[in-house]
């Protein structure tokens, strides 16, 4: 599992790669805890489900200069299904983090990282 430390304005975190297939399509799901950031082949809006996760999570959508174009509080999918949705950016974005904690960030803010 590799991780690295992502550096913003305000401090540091570590976070998992999701660099495969596999670790994107489970991301964070069926974790109470931790932070992921994924890395895209290109700039794309991608569609971001809560299917099996168990609490909600901060998604902030990185475009390919790092920084932040989009951001949500994702809430966990329910039973009931007028609850599912897919959380997509409003602009294409190369890079998305994914944290169980609120972070802080907001648009704008840029990040740094080494890949």
């Amino acid at each position: 599992m590799t991780k690295l430390n992502v550096r913003f304005d305000g401090g540091k975190v570590e976070a998992e790669v999701a660099d495969s297939l596999l670790k994107k399509s489970w991301g964070l799901s069926r974790r109470s805890e931790g932070k992921m950031l994924f890395v895209f082949s290109g700039e794309s809006r991608p569609a971001i489900d809560m299917m099996l996760v168990s609490q909600p999570l901060h998604l902030y959508f990185l475009d390919a200069d790092r920084v932040v174009a989009d951001s949500y509080r994702a809430e966990p999918w329910g039973v009931d299904p007028r609850t599912w949705r897919l959380y997509r950016p409003c602009v294409d974005s190369k890079f998305l983090l994914e944290s169980f904690e609120d972070l802080d960030l907001r648009e704008g803010d840029k990040l740094s990282f080494d890949l």
